[in-house]
């Protein structure tokens, strides 16, 4: 897996092993996004211990901190795959709506009908085709991630979480709606009536990552979203992400990030 890169697109793959390793499984890297689509003959892998067949029409929406591990393939099996992170599309809105996130952890694979198959290997065909373009590129895959919200949020998927998972799932949906302007956990552990010693546990032992570690990763996304895309000030951006001031904001946006938020809008 290219975990360097910020975006990366291959066509037409037989060998797994670019993404599925075959003995002990791996983790999908934090803040990426993976897309695969099955074009020809047949694969078995296994998804978060779940034992999955790939055919023909057959897609992957893998997001961060998947456990992937390759079983099986015919010879003849052949894949579109691409990946990109959060980052490199940092002048786009917030990408991932919950519910189709939620969706896409429950039910990473799904099998498209023709129409929507072609559909799908068209976007495919023109991001790797235009990939020499930036910008291209960027908006082919905007529109793409759009359009794959679109099919999950018309699936309708019927699934049996763990308490932990469901605690997860609803801390990420208030994460969502008050990120800008809540950040503690009390407040997120108040809502789901627990206490914020066993919220963040339980984040942490769900995600392999801290409740400030998403807190941050939300704040950043967001202040990156509005440097790049809005004349907004820093201290406007700060007064809208809760921030006590805007130096403040510049020290924390310095350490998450590396460099300074007016060094990040010239970039």
């Amino acid at each position: 897996m290219k975990q360097q890169m910020q975006f990366h697109i291959t066509s037409g793959i037989n060998l797994l092993s670019e993404l599925f390793p075959a003995q002990t499984g791996k983790r999908t890297p934090i803040g990426y996004v993976h897309f695969v689509l099955t074009l020809q003959g047949e694969a078995w892998v296994e998804i978060d211990g779940r034992n999955l067949h790939l055919q023909k029409g057959s897609f992957l929406f893998l997001l961060p901190n998947v456990q992937l591990r390759r079983i099986s393939q015919t010879e003849d099996f052949l894949y579109d795959y691409l990946f990109f992170a959060f980052d490199y599309l940092a002048d786009f809105p917030l990408l991932l709506k919950t519910d189709v996130s939620d969706k896409a952890m429950n039910m990473p694979h799904c099998k498209f009908d023709t129409e929507t198959f072609a559909l799908i290997k068209r976007y495919f065909h023109l991001i790797n085709e235009r990939q020499g373009y930036t910008e291209v590129t960027k908006g082919l895959l905007f529109s793409l991630i759009v359009e794959i919200s679109r099919i999950y949020t018309d699936l309708n998927i019927a699934t049996k979480i763990s308490r932990q998972d469901e605690l997860t799932d609803n801390f990420f949906r208030l994460l969502h709606s008050y990120y800008k302007k809540e950040h503690t956990a009390t407040f997120y552990a108040d809502r789901l009536c627990v206490t914020d010693k066993h919220l963040m546990r339980t984040v942490k032992a769900r995600t392999g990552r801290t409740f400030h570690f998403w807190l941050s990763d939300f704040l950043m996304r967001e202040a990156k979203f509005q440097l790049r895309s809005t004349d907004k000030s820093v201290t406007q951006i700060a007064e809208e992400l809760s921030f006590p001031n805007s130096s403040f904001f510049a020290r924390f946006f310095r350490k998450c990030v590396g460099i300074t938020p007016l060094q990040f809008r010239k970039g």
